[in-house]
């Protein structure tokens, strides 16, 4: 993740405990920002400020990041669920996913573009995140695999059949498959679902040490994503549709 792109993240873990200070320390004086409820824009963090504590009082607006990338220098844009709560009942207003895009000015917001309802199937950051993946698995890179999943990811061991959880247990899980086989992976497709998970559909090669090859095929893999970070994943054994 680079400093900008964490910066982000932190960002929406302030907006989501309504912390504004933090997040308004985090945009340049000039700011630009969208104000989703009256259609316009808002420029400058005077007007910005008195959106989050005036306008927004009646919701609470929560933001679960999926998945983040930098398509170029100064630019960061992210995939998120945003969810719209009443602040009197808890009722859910709506929920769904948002793209955002955030041009940076020396370590500062200085712009957020924001595209509501995001339905398409695929997203840059997701993809660059499967594609790192797959390289490191690849290339035995155990420390590169780490730095795809979350410190409390998890998910079942097919080879032991047991469930793994956490940084120190899917680290063993990796250096022991790479002591037993040479797996080789290439991503086929994949496709972001109605719940957040992510379908990926994989070329697998698996051979032994001594290169006799054990398998030769597709495999389906869902994936879970917290601010671009596997948090949970599932091995299809069925014919892929479904989790």
């Amino acid at each position: 993740m680079t400093p900008d792109e964490d910066r982000i993240a932190q960002l929406y873990e302030a907006f989501n405990t309504r912390a504004f200070d933090r997040v308004i320390a985090g945009m340049t004086s000039d700011v630009s920002w969208p104000d989703e409820i009256e259609d316009r824009r808002l420029e400058g963090v005077d007007a910005v400020r008195d959106y989050f504590q005036t306008t927004t009082a009646p919701v609470r607006i929560q933001h679960q990041p999926i998945a983040l990338f930098t398509p170029s220098p100064g630019q960061v844009e992210v995939l998120t669920r945003q969810t719209v709560v009443s602040e009197e009942d808890g009722s859910v207003w709506s929920s769904q996913r948002a793209r955002h895009r955030f041009t940076m000015r020396d370590g500062l917001i200085a712009r957020l573009d924001s595209q509501q309802n995001y339905v398409a199937l695929t997203f840059e950051g997701v993809e660059r995140l499967l594609q790192r993946l797959c390289d490191a698995i690849n290339a035995q890179d155990v420390d590169a695999i780490m730095a795809c999943y979350a410190p409390h990811a998890r998910f079942q061991d097919k080879l032991e059949d047991g469930e793994l959880s956490g940084a120190e247990d899917i680290r063993a899980h990796f250096e022991h498959l790479f002591a037993t086989m040479q797996v080789t992976l290439a991503i086929r497709d994949y496709a972001l679902q109605p719940d957040d998970w992510t379908r990926a559909r994989l070329q697998v090669e698996a051979r032994g040490l001594n290169g006799h090859l054990w398998q030769d095929g597709g495999v389906t893999v869902w994936y879970r994503l917290e601010s671009g970070r596997i948090v949970e994943q599932e091995i299809d054994d069925g014919d892929g549709t479904t989790r």
